[in-house]
């Protein structure tokens, strides 16, 4: 398949289109401001870039459109669209898609999505998840919206068939750990792209109100959280920050998963310890100590949660830590 990436020099998009090329597809891409270092990370992966997005860009003769959340149907003062190519997509009819929904029909299908979604620690958090499975042995998929230092890279496929897991009933399906965004997927789609991912484990890690240009207020953003509880199935596990008061309000909405709480006190998995060297307790009982060169409580709850989400794919807190 050739796709052809409206907005590829983003952090998610950029990644997508790595994942794309390295599953075998035939990717080119436009952007404004199409510059390194991200410029020559999809160079270095065989990807044509565009500078633009101008119309003359439907010669590439693409099977699908992959439009960024960076397009929309704006026009510039003197009257003309904002993103010619756009235009010229809907004009002729050509198929196009977001970037969520190709990444859920071609590459997360099939397989044990770890989603991680919160107003903060979204990147540190899945970093560690994905790093505590690939130590593990688990060989994961992971599209994250950095450089994680310990891979050199923001996404890979990872392995298309599970090696060994530690749970014969967890199945052979090959582990994939996404950063879960809550912004909106595209100008046709203004769902947040987590909805898109249906998880088997979603990581609530905290809720604030954020995105003022598209959410009105917290309850609008807890409302979308919500609808990515709701697609999580009834053997899939929802990992919740006891701490926040708005994710007590998500689930109490409805949740029709297992829950595996960490945070507080009470919670399944908490710590016991200053931030740069812990006790990890579940439920009550030691299990793992982390000791570690990063300060500051929210790492600590950063970890909790990666630990969480990993020992619900057979990986333990002892191994994980």
């Amino acid at each position: 398949m050739h796709i052809h990436i409206l907005g590829i020099c983003g952090t998610f998009m950029g990644g997508l289109a790595a994942l794309a090329r390295e599953a075998g597809h035939k990717v080119t891409g436009c952007d404004a401001g199409v510059y390194p270092p991200m410029s020559d990370q999809l160079r270095a992966l065989g990807i044509d870039l565009i500078e633009g997005f101008s119309a003359d860009q439907l010669a590439l003769k693409p099977d699908m459109f992959v439009v960024g959340n960076v397009v929309s149907r704006a026009r510039l003062p003197d009257g003309t669209a904002k993103f010619p190519l756009m235009e010229a997509i809907l004009e002729a009819g050509l198929p196009y898609t977001s970037g969520p929904q190709w990444l859920a029909e071609h590459v997360l299908q099939g397989r044990h999505v770890l989603a991680v979604a919160g107003t903060h620690g979204k990147t540190t958090t899945t970093s560690m998840l994905a790093w505590i499975l690939d130590s593990a042995g688990q060989q994961p998929g992971f599209l994250i919206g950095g450089v994680p230092l310990n891979f050199g890279l923001s996404a890979r496929l990872g392995a298309a068939r599970r090696p060994a897991p530690a749970n014969a009933a967890l199945g052979e399906a090959s582990l994939f750990v996404i950063e879960a965004d809550e912004y909106d997927t595209a100008f046709f789609d203004k769902r947040s792209k987590f909805v898109h991912y249906r998880p088997r484990t979603a990581v609530l890690n905290n809720l604030e109100f954020d995105h003022a240009d598209i959410f009105d207020d917290l309850a609008s953003i807890e409302r979308q959280f919500h609808h990515l509880v709701r697609t999580v199935p009834p053997s899939g596990r929802v990992v919740v920050n006891g701490l926040e008061e708005s994710l007590v309000r998500v689930l109490h909405m409805g949740c029709w998963s297992e829950v595996s709480s960490f945070g507080e006190a009470v919670s399944d998995f908490s710590a016991d310890g200053a931030p740069h060297a812990f006790d990890v307790l579940h439920r009550g009982q030691k299990v793992a100590r982390v000791e570690w060169g990063l300060t500051g409580v929210h790492n600590q709850l950063n970890a909790l949660a990666a630990i969480a989400a990993a020992h619900h794919v057979g990986v333990g807190p002892q191994q994980a830590a």
